[in-house]
């Protein structure tokens, strides 16, 4: 059974909210850390363990996120984040790409404040 309080699932499930927002399949994100999609499945169900740092620095900038943002446990409940994504999955593809670069701004944003 999994902890989902613990980090290695908060990590998971981090990445995997991160990689639905570029709206990467977990092949893509394989390609882009290269390793295995499966393994990405079993990071993204918290089943792979521990991640070294070096892993976690290629997936930080794969998803165009910072460590912190990795590692750290959600405000919202995985529930309000697939509402989220549900939510965008049904705007048109302009309304999405608006959102799109709304979020990259705010992402430029947060890390020249940190």
């Amino acid at each position: 059974m999994i902890d989902v309080h613990s980090e290695e699932y908060i990590l998971g499930q981090n990445i995997k909210k991160y990689r639905m927002l570029k709206k990467w399949t977990q092949s893509k994100l394989s390609e882009a850390v290269d390793i295995d999609r499966a393994e990405i499945s079993k990071y993204e169900s918290g089943q792979n363990g521990e991640m070294g740092f070096k892993m976690l620095k290629r997936f930080a900038k794969a998803l165009d996120v910072s460590t912190e943002q990795l590692l750290d446990e959600e405000d919202e409940p995985p529930e309000k984040n697939e509402q989220h994504i549900e939510k965008y999955e049904r705007l048109n593809s302009e309304n999405q790409k608006m959102i799109d670069k709304m979020m990259d701004a705010l992402f430029l944003q947060q890390s020249m404040a940190s």
